[in-house]
């Protein structure tokens, strides 16, 4: 680190050497293509089925939806320009725009995550208000502020001027990342917990449905007035089956979780602890694993639109409109 002033501390290689981000070998250009030909065109069918479709357009979740699509879709910007960089045009200024964008598609994947976890929270305990309040229009509102938000925070270091925008990886800017990433990821798994643990619950009421007496026998004997709680059979079978749907929606929420961001969240913690615990010597050759933490974390926008798929029926029939 620059010992100069806390502001322009940055990223060193082992050498002293200011560290360059755009740094890649052969073997991540054959990872990043294979990512960038699979996840696009699956990202982008799965967004043109929600926004071509007018019956996706009715039901506000679907723009939560959607977002969470389109942050998955800018996952392959930062791959984009560092194959442009690599094989095309290995200019500062893509370098510059690597820094700029670094960071921004998994926060605002956490963010479009955490606002849909919340409405599904609000559908499943306030249903009423839910369906009054939550318009289309209210839920793009939240969308694109909360999108406004995350971008500011996280690029707050070159937005208000605090420094330049250099090819270069700032301290300043590393921790301001972490810091939003492990609170969206917290909220985000604190979320998942509390849907699923509602959604039990839910199942578990469904089972009873309180029956009020006839008007006429309230009259003959007011005793009768009391509730009288009915039990209705539902299948262990089919119970079961939904208790294992919510559970493995939780799984699936929580596991692509703790590959995106959790992962980033950890080597930037081990980046910052590693030198006060081990020396800086023991950890100097931890740039050198920054490129495979990238390329891990760019995996669920692959398997993230799968998953959507093949848990959401709408979803799977409106694709499957555009597709023929």
């Amino acid at each position: 680190m620059n010992n100069s002033s806390f502001q322009r501390e940055i990223v060193l290689t082992e050498n002293g050497e200011i560290y360059n981000p755009m740094n890649i070998g052969v073997a991540s250009v054959i990872e990043k293509i294979g990512c960038c030909s699979i996840g696009i065109p699956l990202n982008i069918s799965v967004a043109v089925a929600i926004t071509r479709l007018r019956r996706m357009h009715r039901k506000p979740r679907n723009f939560f939806l959607l977002g969470i699509i389109l942050s998955y879709l800018s996952f392959f910007i930062v791959p984009i320009i560092e194959l442009i960089y690599w094989g095309i045009y290995p200019d500062e200024s893509l370098c510059r725009a690597y820094v700029a964008v670094i960071g921004l598609p998994q926060g605002l994947l956490l963010i479009n995550m955490l606002s849909a976890l919340i409405d599904r929270y609000l559908a499943l305990n306030y249903p009423l208000l839910h369906r009054g309040k939550m318009t289309v229009r209210f839920a793009s509102i939240v969308m694109i502020l909360s999108s406004i938000f995350t971008v500011f925070f996280l690029k707050f270091v070159y937005i208000v001027s605090l420094d330049i925008l250099r090819c270069e990886i700032l301290i300043l800017h590393v921790q301001m990342t972490f810091i939003l990433f492990t609170i969206l990821f917290v909220s985000c798994t604190a979320m998942n917990i509390i849907i699923y643990r509602q959604t039990k619950i839910l199942l578990r009421e469904s089972r009873i449905v309180e029956a009020t007496p006839d008007v006429s026998v309230v009259a003959i004997n007011q005793s009768s007035t009391v509730v009288t709680p009915i039990s209705i059979h539902v299948g262990r079978k089919k119970l079961g089956q939904l208790e294992m749907e919510a559970t493995w929606t939780l799984i699936m929420g929580v596991t692509s979780l703790c590959v995106m961001p959790c992962l980033n969240i950890i080597f930037i913690a081990t980046f910052f602890s590693c030198p006060h615990v081990f020396g800086e010597s023991v950890c100097c050759n931890l740039n050198g694993m920054w490129p495979y933490v990238k390329e891990i974390t760019m995996i669920p926008a692959i398997y993230g639109p799968i998953i959507f798929l093949v848990r959401n029926k709408e979803l799977r029939s409106a694709w499957a409109c555009v597709k023929l």
